[in-house]
């Protein structure tokens, strides 16, 4: 073997292995810091308003209201904002809001120059809401009996400024299980939590949209979804600007508590973790392509070389046999940890190459969809991004509640 060549493959293997050694130990650490939410009772019982921002939602939302209007915990407000919904969203949000004295339905006014649709629709549910506790999810998410009241308890016990709960995914296409399974993967071995409750460092946070808890002054104290305004990274970018506040803040398994609709199709899976890869990189194409090649090189190639030396098409020292096989190992061991947690299938973990392939190229269609303005998602086009703990916090109370447009764009997405 050319001598340039075997050197060259060593460090890539190198680099490889202690990124490998580095996700294993991290599963490890998260052990403890990624818990199932624990029953409890709150010192208090404040009101906690429900918001849920919903566009084209016909096959989901009754599922979602009844799994709310089923929790035991009260009080509550449940507020549903109507986002211009093109299918039966409407009819059935009236239907509950009918039958029920604690759902209101809010119409959606029209979109400002400035702001992704979901941002817009989650700023005007804030605006109207009561609660001193505020809870967001997406209209395509279950909630499990009693949940809000674990959660509420688990706030103010702790005296936590926000809580999230990472879900479970009833997956119904093959693209969306393989990237969910790399989603959890990432949570579960990649973000260290353990580390992130100790530090300010915005980028060590998570949050997800099925479930965000935040006190209401702690939701005031960043700016709300105001300070997001254009960023389509919205729940990254609400826990973000929390950990640089210095916010006291969890997230917890969701595991058989929590539930979040799959995709209907892999086209509507591209799109939709597509609008979320290069936003949650910063919007760097620079950052895209070397975070792309190092989980490129750490997934293939120790798997390409084990399977060219196997075959004896290509001839490597023994050292690098036994290095690429450290490294397929210490991944196993990393995604091994996730499935614990997150309930990755076996055969998932054993096959977590295609996963992680799923991911590469959903990244490249993230990057060439976002910077041609041809990313779409739920009719609106998804435009590049700001940096969500840049910008200055709201001086005033006015500047929340009144943006500076009001003139409708259609450059955004809900």
């Amino acid at each position: 073997m050319n001598p340039l060549f075997d050197n060259v493959l060593t460090l890539l293997l190198l680099v490889a292995f202690a990124c490998a050694v580095c996700f294993a130990a991290n599963g490890l650490f998260n052990h403890n810091a990624l818990s199932r939410l624990a029953m409890g009772r709150a010192r208090q019982r404040p009101l906690v308003s429900i918001l849920i921002p919903c566009r084209n939602e016909q096959e989901h939302i009754a599922a979602c209201l009844d799994s709310i209007l089923e929790q035991k915990y009260s009080p509550l407000e449940i507020l549903v904002l109507n986002d211009h919904s093109e299918d039966k969203s409407a009819d059935i949000l009236s239907h509950y809001a009918n039958s029920h004295d604690n759902v209101t339905i809010i119409q959606g006014n029209s979109l400002p120059e400035g702001w992704t649709g979901k941002n817009w629709a989650c700023h005007q549910l804030y605006v109207v809401s009561r609660g001193d506790v505020l809870l967001y999810c997406d209209a395509d998410t279950q909630i499990g009996q009693d949940l809000i009241r674990d959660a509420v308890a688990e706030l103010e016990n702790r005296a936590l400024g926000f809580v999230t709960i990472f879900p479970e995914r009833k997956t119904r296409n093959a693209f969306d299980r393989w990237i969910w399974s790399f989603t959890s993967w990432v949570i579960a071995s990649w973000v260290p939590l353990w580390l992130a409750y100790q530090t300010r460092l915005g980028v060590l946070a998570v949050g997800f949209g099925q479930f965000l808890m935040l006190r209401r002054n702690a939701y005031e104290a960043i700016g709300g979804y105001e300070a997001l305004r254009g960023n389509s990274l919205d729940d990254f970018g609400i826990a973000r600007r929390i950990q640089a506040a210095g916010i006291d803040w969890r997230v917890y398994s969701g595991r058989g508590r929590l539930t979040t609709a799959s995709y209907r199709s892999t086209k509507d899976a591209i799109e939709g973790y597509g609008k979320s890869i290069f936003p949650a990189l910063g919007g760097s194409g620079l950052t895209l392509m070397l975070a792309w090649l190092l989980l490129a090189n750490v997934t293939w190639t120790p798997v390409i070389l084990l399977i060219l030396e196997s075959l004896q098409w290509i001839t490597i020292s023994a050292d690098q046999v036994q290095l690429a096989s450290f490294c397929v190992m210490a991944i196993l061991i990393s995604w091994a940890a996730a499935a614990v947690k997150l309930r990755i299938s076996a055969l998932t973990t054993l096959l977590y190459p295609i996963a992680i392939t799923c991911v590469l190229y959903t990244a490249v269609t993230s990057y060439i969809g976002i910077r041609r303005g041809t990313m779409t998602w739920k009719d609106r086009t998804i435009g590049e991004t700001d940096d969500v703990m840049m910008r200055d916090l709201p001086v005033t109370k006015e500047e929340q509640l009144n943006p500076a447009s009001d003139t409708p764009a259609s450059n955004s997405e809900s």
